[in-house]
């Protein structure tokens, strides 16, 4: 039986259903009201035995959604994992659910892969870091707003819970040409960049988080530090800046952000110009004193490698670091997430902001779930992502494991982690639907979900938010030149690592020689028109 002759028999089931219930309109339960399998009714309660049962609904075929999900690595307990999750949700969707968790090293060769080859998914991470453009344009994933779709409008249809919990601004900054492709995750929607500090050092070096507006800020206290110190290193820098300028991924997947418009507005005012970015006095300045701090020994060696991590190196953990340049959400919350992942909660840190509260594409797109067009399942598929928007007992379950075997309730109603395999696995809170119906860990704020998403509340609208680039056939080879350049140099020259003397107008030539002006004149006309549909 097709889907849809299955769509229009359950059209016709719903037409009786609505026409036998059709007596009175009952109102949606309130945000604060329990959760209740039981249908509202106007019509007193009876335990009369003879009375008719309520027919269960008909939930089809059970079948098994297959969701590729980023994250650390595999796990033995996955299986447990996916057993407890889909004890509870078969009855409700009539589903189960089989992870592939991928790694973010292996996510491109693996995940990727299987996607463009298509492999038969139902649920698939994505996001605008993450190819989600050019996986739109590949015609990879359902359209999930199509009224004319073959099983109709899935958001408005089976994702009701999604579209009255999430800000607007996510759907249509999620948007590509008007039309959904991936469901966000109800997270923190505005990400700025700034520092993350430790307290010990910083008490040690006499640091006054006042008297850091910008980058430059730091250099006094790191001198100090490192005649404290001569043997670590006060910042632990994988090139990002703390305080730059730019908008991060502007256009997407285009590695190092070559191309942006500044985030920050002037007095209220925005400035929309499209930059090349490595050919501006803020790039200059700042890789000369990135340069500058390298030779003095404030930064490690390992810096300019791709597998130097701030976050996760040795010395994080050890406590052995003054600050590091960060993307921030408010209430310490980045800051405590790292010192729970490094192991030493002993380690106390806090936060200076280097930008402002502005809504970008990236950060609204910065962590999705697509619907494969490979799926056999999309309306099971909506459904799952559906109730994690609705359902705190799947999304515990989802981030902690099976209840009492891999954590449990603390006394204060916050989660005590047992074993941290399955925790420890999948890549982190933010990746998992609705962040404000999880339970926080007894190793965070008790408050910390509600108020990443209250941070967003009196943020301003960046306006390319919900812009996206189109790579045109005709410039695919200029792209994946320009990309290897970037791959070369970008990176060593943000974390000090080459002479900017001579490293940089040899990058600017390489780049320029790549194609980049071609390109930056296709985002310019690209950029141009669609600021014409919003009417602009």
């Amino acid at each position: 039986m097709t889907k849809k002759i299955v769509a229009l028999l359950l059209a016709l089931v719903l037409v009786f259903a609505m026409t036998a219930c059709a007596k009175t309109e009952t109102p949606a339960p309130s945000a604060d009201a329990p959760a209740t399998d039981a249908p509202a009714t106007d019509e007193p309660a009876t335990d009369d035995p003879a009375a008719p049962a309520e027919p269960a609904e008909d939930l089809g075929d059970i079948v098994t959604l297959k969701y590729y999900m980023i994250g650390n690595q595999d796990t033995s307990v996955r299986p447990q994992v996916e057993a407890a999750i889909n004890k509870h949700i078969e009855p409700l969707i009539g589903a189960n659910v089989e992870f592939n968790i991928i790694s973010w090293g292996d996510w491109d060769n693996k995940a990727l892969t299987a996607l463009q080859s298509g492999e038969e998914i139902d649920i698939f991470f994505t996001a605008d870091w993450k190819s989600y453009v050019r996986s739109v344009t590949m015609n990879l994933f359902t359209p999930l707003n199509d009224d004319n779709g073959e099983d109709g409008n899935l958001l408005e249809l089976y994702g009701q819970d999604i579209l009255t919990s999430l800000n607007p601004a996510f759907i249509t900054g999620t948007q590509f040409e008007g039309v959904n492709y991936a469901v966000p995750t109800n997270k923190e929607l505005c990400v700025p960049m700034g520092f993350i500090y430790n307290e010990a050092t910083a008490a040690e070096v006499g640091l006054d988080p006042a008297s850091i507006t910008k980058l430059e800020d730091w250099e006094p206290y790191m001198a100090k530090f490192k005649e404290l110190h001569p043997d670590w290193y006060p910042y632990l820098n994988g090139g990002a800046w703390g305080d730059e300028p730019w908008v991060a991924g502007w256009v997407s997947n285009l590695n190092g952000n070559l191309i942006a418009q500044k985030y920050d507005p002037i007095d209220g005012v925005f400035d929309e110009t499209i930059y090349s970015v490595w050919e501006t006095e803020e790039n200059k300045a700042h890789v000369e004193l990135m340069y500058k701090w390298n030779n003095a020994g404030y930064m490690h060696p390992d810096s300019a490698l791709t597998q130097f991590n701030p976050e996760t190196c040795p010395e994080f953990a050890a406590g052995q670091w003054l600050f590091l340049s960060d993307p921030l959400k408010g209430a310490n919350a980045k800051g405590n997430e790292l010192v729970v992942a490094s192991g030493n909660l002993d380690l106390k840190v806090n936060e200076i902001y280097g930008q402002g509260k502005v809504c970008i594409t990236t950060h609204a797109g910065g962590s999705m779930l697509a619907i494969p067009v490979s799926s056999e399942n999309p309306v099971k598929a909506m459904k799952y992502i559906n109730l994690m928007h609705s359902d705190t007992e799947l999304l515990d379950m989802m981030l902690f494991g099976v209840p009492e075997e891999m954590w449990k309730f603390a006394e204060d109603g916050r989660v005590e982690v047992i074993d941290p395999q399955w925790y420890g696995a999948h890549g982190g809170a933010w990746t998992l639907g609705d962040v404000s119906l999880q339970h926080a860990s007894t190793n965070e704020d008790p408050d910390k979900n509600r108020l990443l998403i209250e941070y967003s509340a009196d943020a301003v609208m960046h306006p390319s938010l919900g812009f996206r680039y189109i790579v045109p056939a005709e410039l695919e080879s200029q792209w994946a030149a320009v990309n290897n350049v970037q791959d070369a140099m970008n990176r060593a020259l943000l974390t000090g690592s080459v002479d900017p003397a001579t490293a940089l107008p040899q990058y600017i030539t390489d780049l320029k020689n790549a194609g980049l002006d071609d390109i930056k004149a296709d985002v310019q006309a690209q950029y141009d028109a669609w600021k014409a549909t919003k009417g602009e």
